[in-house]
C-alpha cells in the first residue's frame, strides 16, 4: 500500500491527532489508576514480560502469520518479477521492511507495557526485540515451507534462497492487498474478516459431505456445527480469547473498567464463533434456498455466538470481579451485540453526503450503518461500567 502526495497531508494529520491522544491518555498516572499488575504476585518484571510477548505475539505474529514477511501484489509479482532480472533485491527489501515493521510493532507493544512499571522497561524492550526476531524467523519458516509445498527444489541451499521462492507465496491471489486497502479507506475490517473467509475456501474446495437431521432448525444448526468443525481458526481465535481473559483476572487488577473489558471481551468471543450467520447474512439467496421465515433462520444460526458469548461470561463469572447485575448486563448486551454485527447488511456506500462548511463531507446513515454492533458494545460498556 502507497501513500500519494494528496493523501500525505491527511495521514500526517491522522498520525499527530492519535499520537497526542495516545500520548495523553497513556499517561502513567491514568493508566496506573485503572489497571497494573496484582500485588500478591511479587515483582512485576515477570508479568509485564510475559504479556508483552503474548501481545507481540497476538498483534504482530497474527499480522506476520496472514500477511507474510514477503508480499507483493499480483501485479508486482508480473511485471516486476517475471524478467530476466535478479528478483533478490525486491524480496529482500520486502523482506527488510516486514523485519523493521515487525520490531517497531514490538518496541511500540514494549513501551506501552513499560507504563505500569517503568523499572521493567530494560527487560521489557528486550523481550520485545526476542519477540521480533522470533515471529519473523516463524513467518519466514511457514513462507519457505508454503514454497516447497508448491515445488520441489533440487537442493537445501535452493529451499533456503529468497530468489526461489514461489510466485503464489510472496504474490498470493488471495485479495488481501485489495482488502487492506478498502478497510483503510472505508474504516471497516471486516473487508480483512471477507479475505479471510475467502482465502480458506481457496485452500478447502473439497469436503465429505454428511446426512442433517431433519427438521429445518436442527438441519440450520448442525450445519452451522459443521462449518464451526471445518474451520478450526474460529476456535482457536475463541480460545485464546478466553485465554485473555482469565490471564487478565489472574495477573492484573482492573478498577472501573473492568465491566467495559468484560463486554469488549465477550463481544469478541461471540463475533469469533458468528461466521456462520454473517455468511446467512452476506449471501441472501443462501438464506432464501433454506427456507423458512427470516426471523427463524436467523435465531437458529444465532445459537452458536449466542452460546459463546455464554460461555465466555460462565467464565468470567468464576474469576472476574463482577457484581451480578453487571454481568447480566455485559452478557445480554454482549450477546445483541454479536447478533446485531453479524446481521448487518452490505453498507451504504451510496449514501448521501453532506458537505459541511469547511470543505469535508460526511455520509450519516454509512456510520450509522458501520456502528451496528460496535455501538451496542459501548453502550453496554458504559452501562456495567455504571452499575459496577
Amino acid at each position: 500500500m502507497r501513500v500519494d502526495t494528496d493523501n500525505l497531508p491527511g495521514v500526517v494529520m491522522t498520525v499527530a491527532v492519535v499520537g497526542g491522544l495516545g500520548w495523553y491518555l497513556l499517561q502513567p498516572e491514568r493508566v496506573s489508576g485503572v489497571v497494573g499488575v496484582e500485588p500478591g504476585l511479587g515483582s512485576t518484571t515477570p508479568v509485564l514480560v510475559g504479556w508483552t510477548v503474548a501481545s507481540c505475539t497476538l498483534i504482530v505474529g497474527t499480522a506476520l502469520w496472514w500477511w507474510g514477511p514477503i508480499r507483493l501484489s499480483r501485479a508486482q509479482a508480473v511485471w516486476h518479477l517475471s524478467g530476466p532480472a535478479d528478483r533478490g533485491p525486491v524480496l529482500r527489501a520486502q523482506r527488510l521492511r516486514a523485519s523493521m515493521s515487525a520490531l517497531m510493532g514490538c518496541l511500540a507493544v514494549a513501551v506501552v507495557a513499560s507504563i505500569l512499571d517503568w523499572s521493567s522497561a530494560p527487560a521489557l524492550l528486550g523481550a520485545g526485540l526476542v519477540s521480533a526476531a522470533a515471529l519473523m524467523t516463524a513467518a519466514s519458516w511457514r513462507q519457505h515451507r508454503s514454497s516447497d509445498a508448491l515445488f520441489e527444489h533440487t537442493d537445501r541451499r535452493a529451499r533456503r534462497s529468497v530468489e526461489r521462492l514461489h510466485r503464489d507465496v510472496v504474490a498470493p491471489d488471495d485479495g488481501f492487498i485489495g482488502a487492506a486497502r478498502l478497510a483503510v479507506v472505508t474504516m471497516d475490517l471486516g473487508w480483512l474478516s471477507t479475505a479471510r473467509v475467502v482465502r480458506w475456501e481457496l485452500g478447502n474446495t473439497r469436503s465429505r459431505s454428511r446426512v442433517l437431521p431433519l427438521g429445518r432448525a436442527r438441519a440450520c444448526l448442525s450445519a452451522d456445527l459443521t462449518r464451526l468443525r471445518r474451520r478450526p481458526g474460529d476456535l482457536i481465535v475463541f480460545a485464546v480469547v478466553v485465554a485473555v481473559g482469565l490471564a487478565m483476572s489472574q495477573t492484573l487488577y482492573l478498577t472501573s473498567i473492568a465491566p467495559a473489558v468484560a463486554a469488549v471481551l465477550a463481544y469478541r468471543a461471540g463475533c469469533a464463533m458468528a461466521g456462520g450467520l454473517r455468511r446467512l447474512t452476506e449471501e441472501p439467496a443462501l438464506r432464501r434456498a433454506l427456507g423458512g421465515s427470516r426471523v427463524e433462520i436467523t435465531a437458529v444460526h444465532s445459537v452458536v455466538p449466542v452460546v459463546a458469548v455464554l460461555l465466555w461470561c460462565g467464565v468470567a463469572s468464576l474469576t472476574w470481579h463482577l457484581s451480578a447485575v453487571a454481568l447480566v448486563v455485559v452478557t445480554i448486551g454482549s450477546a445483541v451485540a454479536v447478533v446485531r454485527r453479524a446481521t448487518r447488511p452490505d453498507l451504504p456506500f451510496d449514501a448521501p453526503v453532506y458537505v459541511t462548511g469547511q470543505g469535508g463531507a460526511v455520509q450519516p446513515l454509512l456510520l450509522l450503518a458501520m456502528a451496528r454492533g460496535p455501538a451496542a458494545v459501548v453502550l453496554t460498556g458504559l452501562v456495567a461500567t455504571l452499575i459496577g
